[in-house]
């Protein structure tokens, strides 16, 4: 591989760790907006118990509001003076480190009324009266706390909504990483209680329409090597009115084609991807004939003990040698 080869895969690299790492800010997003959102639709603050928050907002990795904390830190925080994408990051980044502290206020204050005011009230009956000075000044702070939790709840409830309006901006700036699209599709009941438009309007935001992120969906999971997930989806798209046909049929071969080779029917994947390559598909898809051709190009040994293995393994030959023709020469 030439030089400029090699910092072309390693650029091409570094973007899919940073895609993966920001697909794992957004899974934890969605848990704990969905953690966070059991909790503070229940009404009356007063109804919030500790127990159910206690969990959810922690100082260490068993808490999904911490892992979401360090997740954004370590992924923005350092990006605060960059240009108008990075500062965007900056301030989902302070948006969720602002939700963290407001709810560990919220924890706290309801430990304190859990806890502590019960035992106050418990010594107050037997308190002499050199501790009563002590025991008014907890009763005021008690009070003041818990004067102050109806407000704290209402900012956790309005800092979780700016923090997805923050998130939906950088989703959108992200289009382009399929892997991300992958990820809304795979939690869709997160996305639709956690966005106002559900998945398919933040699809159609992302990317036009929602029938072109399916497509991106679908490639995700194909590039992953997820070839009955992919027919779902591509099955999904089908039914969108604008739905572009010609692209979905070849996808659709292509993860037929590929899914029979791992259910052992090497006659239907050969014929399948046969079909898949009439479409003129593998000089357009790269990276899919590669793969195609390596998996086909092993199938003679799969075959050996089979009574047609001599016909099979000369047209997965035959179908090598034709996806191979297709390809653009590689950078060498």
């Amino acid at each position: 591989m030439s030089l400029s080869g090699r910092s072309r895969a390693r650029r091409s690299q570094d973007a899919a760790f940073a895609a993966a790492d920001f697909v794992a800010l957004l899974r934890e997003f969605l848990d704990a907006h969905a953690a966070l959102s059991e909790v503070l639709t229940q009404g009356h603050p007063e109804t919030i118990s500790f127990d159910q928050v206690r969990e959810l907002v922690g100082g260490d990795d068993r808490a999904v509001l911490y892992r979401l904390k360090e997740k954004s830190h370590g992924l923005f925080r350092g990006d605060a003076l960059g240009p108008g994408s990075v500062r965007r990051e900056a301030l989902f980044d302070i948006t969720i480190g602002s939700l963290f502290h407001e709810a560990m206020t919220m924890r706290e204050s309801l430990y304190q009324r859990e806890v502590y005011a019960p035992r106050a009230a418990e010594l107050r009956e037997e308190a002499d009266e050199e501790s009563e000075s002590l025991l008014s000044e907890l009763d005021r702070i008690l009070e003041r706390t818990m004067s102050r939790l109806t407000e704290v709840v209402s900012e956790v409830r309005i800092l979780l909504a700016q923090t997805r309006d923050q998130l939906r901006r950088l989703l959108i700036e992200r289009s382009g990483e399929r892997v991300v699209t992958r990820c809304l599709l795979s939690r869709a009941d997160q996305v639709d209680a956690a966005f106002p438009e559900g998945l398919t309007g933040l699809l159609e935001r992302m990317h036009g329409s929602t029938v072109l992120g399916l497509i991106e969906a679908a490639r995700a999971e194909l590039e992953s090597a997820y070839f009955l997930e992919a027919i779902r989806t591509l099955r999904q798209a089908t039914v969108e009115v604008d739905a572009p046909r010609a692209e979905i049929d070849q996808l659709t071969l292509y993860a037929e084609g590929m899914q029979a080779i791992l259910d052992g029917d090497y006659r239907t994947s050969i014929s399948t991807l046969e079909a898949w390559a009439e479409t003129g598909a593998p000089a357009a898809e790269g990276d899919f004939s590669r793969l195609a051709s390596a998996v086909v190009g092993r199938l003679g040994r799969l075959v050996v003990d089979d009574a047609r293995g001599t016909e099979i393994a000369a047209n997965a030959k035959q179908l090598q040698l034709r996806l191979d023709t297709a390809l653009p020469p590689s950078d060498g």
